[in-house]
Order: structure tokens, then C-alpha cells, then sequence
């Protein structure tokens, strides 16, 4: 299972400066097929510079979950680090 890319990336506005919450679709390759399913992220910076990223599928694909939101958390994650997260 790996991550192909996350389509129409949209940052919700919040008034909390270390909270960024975002509404995506996630492009999924699975073992029998490509799936695009709608997440929600929330990326929330500690206090010591680590970033917590909180995942919510909204429509599961037939896949088990647990390794579908720690592949999505990595390539989140290397988004962020690269910045290409609308900010």
C-alpha cells in the first residue's frame, strides 16, 4: 500500500497558530486498485518542534485503516518538510 499523491489540498482557518487542520483527497495504491478516498489532517506543533498529525478518513476504502493512516502520516509528513502545504 503506498501513497500516490493527495489531490485538492485545502487548509481550514483557524485561530490557533500552531494547529493547521486540512481537507484533502488521498490518491491510494492498494494491492488490487487505485482508490482516491476524502481525509481530513490536523498537524499540530509540540512545544520542542515535533509535529503530531491527527488522520480522519471519511470514506474507508476496503483496506485495513492501520496502515493506510501510517503510510499517509509519512507523506504528510515529507510534504510538510519540504513545504509544499498550502500555509
Amino acid at each position: 500500500m503506498t501513497v500516490l499523491e493527495l489531490k485538492n489540498v485545502e487548509r481550514e482557518p483557524g485561530a490557533i497558530y500552531y494547529i493547521r487542520r486540512y481537507k484533502a483527497v488521498a490518491s491510494l495504491k492498494l494491492p488490487t486498485e487505485i482508490v482516491d478516498s476524502e481525509i481530513e489532517f490536523c498537524i499540530e506543533m509540540g512545544p520542542f518542534g515535533n509535529k503530531e498529525i491527527d488522520i480522519s478518513l471519511l470514506n474507508q476504502p476496503n483496506y485495513p485503516a492501520l496502515p493506510i493512516t501510517q503510510a499517509l502520516k509519512e507523506f504528510i509528513l515529507k510534504l510538510d518538510d519540504n513545504g509544499t502545504l498550502p500555509i
